[in-house]
């Protein structure tokens, strides 16, 4: 019986008598720590924000401050997380391991975690949060029940500064049930199913929608640029399609912070609809839009505040 089951049976048998080590281990699947201790890998802005809404509500949030800089370390002080140091305290301390880096770092964060795993019997709960392609989620899945490891896939729908009330968390797999369990009062979740790769196709196709409608404007204002007609057109649709336009106002001006995340993001669910033989016409072409502006420069140090002004720095392109 591992570290983490014993602290789990300590726990569980002051509210339950057990009849046996078997009617524990049933339990365990679903049950986990009343105030379980909360892994954060890495308090970005994300992480920070998960973190914050964490500790408002009690949870006990750790971290590897190790090679972190020092205003980061700082941070990780002033909003109350514990630094650990290594990420083998973490392994070892942990009930549950938030992944919160990249898409691209997601891999090395799970490889580093199951290198910490081989020095201690300790198995925490291992979520991925990387907004990953369902091929990555499969991968890690199988790197982690290798090693007994409970694994849980997902993604956030949302901004950092949309934490906790207004983002969605996406959960998938067969324990995502402990994720609902334990995080069900403090973060709005979205079941994505059983499916482990469930969580990475819901955020990728809702990507598609908001997104797309992005690159949709992006290329026509683009075109309005060209023919000098950019402030007219805006007007017309901004008077027939005022709901779209108060839509776009929640994603339309932050694309000159994160475009090229978003880049990203369109190019991970174009490789997905391939890998399944379906149509990635628009996901393809919206990946494109946004690296033709990109490499255009017209965001470049640029902080919009709505969304007229960000799509009249397309003038820039006339």
């Amino acid at each position: 019986m591992s570290f983490t089951d014993r602290k789990i049976l300590k726990r569980f048998v002051k509210e339950k008598p057990l009849k046996s080590i078997q009617e524990f281990l049933t339990v365990k699947i679903i049950t986990m720590p009343i105030q379980p201790i909360i892994a954060i890998l890495f308090p970005g802005d994300m992480g920070t924000q998960i973190a914050k809404a964490l500790i408002k509500n009690n949870y006990k949030v750790i971290t590897a401050g190790n090679g972190r800089s020092a205003r980061t370390l700082e941070n990780i002080k002033s909003i109350g997380i514990e630094d650990v140091g290594s990420l083998q305290n973490i392994v070892e301390q942990a009930d549950i391991i938030l992944s919160l880096t990249s898409p691209e770092g997601s891999l090395e964060i799970a490889e580093n975690t199951i290198s910490c795993l081989e020095n201690t019997d300790n198995r925490p709960v291992f979520i991925d949060l990387n907004s990953n392609t369902p091929e990555v989620a499969l991968n890690l899945e199988k790197l982690f029940s290798a090693k007994n490891i409970k694994f849980v896939n997902g993604a956030v729908m949302g901004a950092s500064k949309d934490i906790p009330d207004h983002a969605t968390l996406i959960v998938s797999g067969t324990y995502r049930n402990i994720f609902l369990d334990v995080f069900s009062t403090v973060f709005k979740i979205k079941d994505a199913g059983e499916k482990t790769e469930a969580a990475s196709a819901y955020k990728l196709l809702f990507s598609m929608v908001n997104k797309g409608m992005n690159a949709l404007f992006f290329e026509t204002m683009t075109a309005a640029a060209h023919f000098g007609i950019l402030d007219e057109l805006n007007d017309s649709l901004q008077e027939f399609l005022p709901g779209t336009y108060k839509d776009l106002m929640k994603t339309t001006p932050t694309y000159p912070q994160h475009i090229f995340r978003r880049i990203d993001e369109m190019k991970g669910l174009t490789q997905m609809l391939k890998s399944e033989n379906l149509p990635g016409i628009i996901a393809s072409g919206t990946a494109e839009t946004f690296e033709r502006v990109y490499e255009s420069g017209i965001f470049k140090n640029e902080n919009f505040e709505g969304v007229i002004d960000t799509l009249q720095s397309f003038k820039k392109l006339a």
